[in-house]
């Protein structure tokens, strides 16, 4: 009986701690695409408009829960700078809903590199 309750135990950290580990690794993702999408706008004068899409659907590819609200996008050009903030729950797969809530913020702005 109790290999089973430690197997239980063992099974359920296995699961939250993919959970976490999958959610950080998207959310890294995000944040070096947020700094390319930041990089090229500036340098090609962007609008706001089309940043904040290709960042709602990189958001939607990796399944984080953002929305158009939450990315804050500041002048433009060489000037250009991005904050997006966002929270997501950590599931637990036997009861489907969030054991705890990670949040996420990132900020970009445009550098200009020597020789561009």
């Amino acid at each position: 009986m109790v290999v089973i309750v430690w197997l239980l135990v063992a099974v359920f950290y296995f699961n939250l701690s993919y959970d976490y580990i999958r959610v950080k690794t998207h959310d890294e993702k995000f944040g070096e695409y947020l700094q390319y999408v930041v990089q090229v706008a500036g340098t090609e004068h962007r609008p706001s408009k089309e940043i904040r899409a290709l960042l709602l659907v990189k958001a939607e590819e990796l399944n984080l829960p953002i929305r158009g609200e939450q990315i804050i996008i500041g002048g433009s050009g060489k000037g250009l700078h991005v904050a997006v903030g966002y929270e997501v729950d950590i599931q637990i797969p036997i009861f489907d809903r969030g054991l705890y809530r990670k949040q996420f913020e990132h900020t970009a702005e445009f550098k200009q590199y020597a020789g561009f």
